[in-house]
């Protein structure tokens, strides 16, 4: 009996989850939420690899594009937000334009690091692998420009009694032969909740 009862309550509960689970559109979604969320994830890609694509100091063309290593961006905000959701957008949009490319050998984060590079080379000597087909010494390229940044979220209180949410996204591009900061921009986006509402 009691059995029953459990397996009647069980199918109850993953028909109600089934039921309220929907895809979202994210191209046509018009509903904004307190977090830093894929609208926002998106706009700020679009704003800061447009303003690094048009950097004249870097001088990135497609007959010598800038080799780029992504650094650290720290995550300076209440959420648990994974800052390479964002690098990833602005590294598809670099490699798309042939003016740029991404080193996978010298990254800030583990994710933007390719091991196979290393196990490649570690075989050399190893009689068991084709010697023609092995990367050659002296092949490697140290990147010309490391871009770095930070996601900070700034929480205000309105004279309404809700709270403005501030989220600013900033990064600079470090050029690694000389230490200089050759381009540096910023992305904000400003959301607000009524009072009583939670926040991030």
């Amino acid at each position: 009996m009691y059995l029953r009862v459990a397996t009647v309550g069980l199918s109850l509960l993953l028909c109600w989850g089934c039921a309220s689970t929907e895809r979202v559109d994210v191209h046509n979604d018009t509903e904004t939420t307190v977090s830093f969320d894929i609208h926002d994830i998106e706009a700020a890609a679009a704003m800061l690899s447009q303003s690094l694509l048009q950097a004249r100091r870097i001088g990135a063309t497609s007959e010598k594009p800038v080799l780029v290593a992504f650094g650290h961006v720290t995550n300076d905000t209440c959420q648990l937000f994974d800052t390479d959701v964002l690098l990833r957008r602005l590294e598809e949009a670099l490699v798309t334009s042939d003016r740029f490319e991404v080193s996978a050998v010298f990254a800030g984060r583990a994710s933007g690091r390719d091991d196979q590079i290393s196990a490649a080379r570690s075989v050399r000597g190893n009689a068991a692998f084709d010697a023609a087909s092995i990367q050659q010494q002296g092949q490697l390229r140290v990147p010309d420009i490391s871009i770095s940044g930070k996601l900070t979220q700034r929480n205000v209180r309105r004279d309404n009694g809700g709270t403005r949410i501030e989220y600013f996204v900033t990064l600079k591009a470090t050029r690694l032969a000389d230490g200089v900061v050759v381009w540096q921009r910023s992305f904000q986006t400003v959301k607000a909740v009524a009072a009583g509402m939670p926040v991030w």
